[in-house]
């Protein structure tokens, strides 16, 4: 399923973009108000994927209404203006650009709900080795009588990711200062994670799941989960399920973030809360 989620979400985007072009082109061509309004509607599902790079937030709401309704609105108005134009083409793009916006709402943006037993608040993490840049292993013992922060992000190539990641570097001080100790994990090639680090120079430790092993171990593998393509890049075509965890100095969790919707994640305000609330000055 995760496989055909990848091939989705990238196909997905270049059909927007195709259509886009072909029907401006259209109605620069015929006046086509039909085309007008088609062109419009798959413009307004492109530019919500460019506006992810372009200005790349932590985080959106579940539905994106700001974005649903007006393609919504556009793909009536193209369906119908393609019924009165007499234009089977015009009626069956509107019905597929929604119908793809809608897939990606409800079904690719979601992970399913799966329910995970390895995480479970009061008990301790399973154990794990993951690994810094320079390949220096790093597991649980290294981090005894520290409370930590761990955040799974699926990569350089993931925007929302990647905002994440400086969100929580632009409150190091304060968790410094609460003894916290930041872990960023990614199955990403290590010197995509050593780019991230020299980005944001902070002192986190930025860590790399080889193959994907902790990740596996903690139940938040998603096989095919990354989009068709980036595998070019050199990144794997499995990645991680965007998590928060947060243990205490007992290594015991008393936080976890498995989000069933990988664009809606916590703000980090919530993660001082639970140190607080742990008794971490």
């Amino acid at each position: 399923m995760q496989k055909l989620k990848s091939i989705f979400i990238s196909s997905y985007c270049t059909y927007l973009t195709l259509v886009t072009l072909w029907a401006g082109y259209q109605y620069l061509q015929s006046d086509s108000v039909a085309m007008a309004v088609i062109a419009i509607q798959h413009l307004v599902g492109a530019s919500f994927f460019a506006s992810l790079f372009a200005v790349p937030p932590a985080r959106t709401s579940a539905l994106l209404p700001n974005w649903t309704i007006p393609a919504l609105m556009l793909a009536f108005a193209g369906g119908y203006q393609g019924y009165m134009e007499g234009s089977a083409l015009v009626v069956i793009l509107a019905a597929v650009g929604w119908l793809g916006w809608s897939l990606y709402l409800f079904w690719y943006s979601s992970f399913g709900g799966k329910r995970n037993d390895q995480l479970v608040l009061g008990q301790t993490l399973p154990e794990f080795t993951l690994y810094q840049s320079d390949g220096k292993s790093v597991s649980a013992s290294d981090f005894q009588g520290k409370p930590v922060l761990m955040i799974f992000y699926r990569g350089n190539w993931c925007p929302l990711c990647v905002a994440q990641v400086k969100e929580i570097s632009g409150m190091y001080q304060q968790l410094a200062d609460m003894g916290v100790e930041v872990c960023l994990v990614s199955p990403q090639p290590e010197e995509n994670t050593q780019q991230l680090a020299d980005r944001f120079n902070v002192p986190f430790n930025f860590l790399v799941d080889k193959d994907l092993a902790t990740a596996e171990a903690f139940g938040i593998k998603a096989e095919g989960g990354t989009p068709a393509g980036f595998e070019a890049l050199g990144y794997d075509s499995d990645t991680v399920r965007p998590t928060v965890l947060i243990t205490n100095s007992k290594g015991e969790l008393i936080y976890s973030d498995l989000t069933d919707n990988y664009r809606v994640r916590p703000e980090p305000e919530e993660f001082i809360k639970v140190f607080q609330q742990a008794g971490v000055a």
